[in-house]
């Protein structure tokens, strides 16, 4: 019996202090949460993407090439003539050439080729920011000036070209998802020693686009 009441003591006393534990144990407090601020930006340097053909063949249809000449000419006037006679059975009267002047078109016509080449570009913001564009018949140095020959065997039929430029050679940044800006190209072409219908080669125009 003396062993019952000491096994309930136990017992009692145990729960007691599983109680009172209980009752003192702190309730947990969630720590103070941690912030910071990180400054976010993006620099963007200056670029270019120039739009251009691998190459451009021009076709200069007779009926133009009739224009440039000044059209077809017209019968000059009616000419008094008197021959002489070199023997009993030959006559011979002297005609002035009816050929005109070259007409100012062969000798210098300008050519406009639209829409040569397009750029899209990021450039830097303020005044100083801006793309150039320039051409040139040569990849190293500035030339304006270059001769097309024909490519006919044997050929030395030539077309003279001059006074390359472009327009639009300046400009600021268009964005590289804003409306390009495009530039037409000019020459002057002298045909005044193309002599043969035939394919005239011989030239390249390279294009340069820059934006600072």
């Amino acid at each position: 019996m003396s062993f019952n009441k000491t096994l309930r003591a136990s017992a009692l006393a145990a729960s007691l202090v599983l109680a009172l534990g209980m009752a003192v144990a702190p309730t947990p407090v969630a720590a103070a949460p941690a912030t910071g601020n990180t400054v976010f930006k993006v620099i963007l340097q200056p670029v270019t993407l120039l739009y251009y053909y691998k190459e451009v063949d021009l076709t200069i249809p007779s009926s133009v090439l009739l224009k440039l000449a000044g059209g077809q000419p017209a019968a000059l006037g009616a000419q008094a003539l008197t021959a002489s006679g070199t023997s009993s059975s030959t006559l011979s009267a002297s005609l002035t050439s009816p050929a005109g002047a070259v007409a100012p078109g062969i000798s210098g016509a300008k050519l406009t080729l639209s829409n040569f080449w397009a750029v899209r570009s990021i450039t830097t913001a303020g005044s100083s920011g801006n793309t150039t564009v320039t051409v040139s018949f040569s990849s190293s140095t500035a030339s304006s000036s270059a001769t097309l020959t024909g490519t006919a065997s044997g050929s030395t039929s030539t077309i003279a070209l001059s006074s390359l430029a472009t327009s639009n050679g300046s400009f600021t940044g268009t964005g590289l998802g804003g409306t390009p800006q495009t530039g037409n190209v000019t020459m002057n072409m002298d045909f005044s020693n193309a002599a043969t219908a035939d394919t005239y080669a011989g030239a390249t125009i390279y294009i340069t686009a820059t934006s600072t």
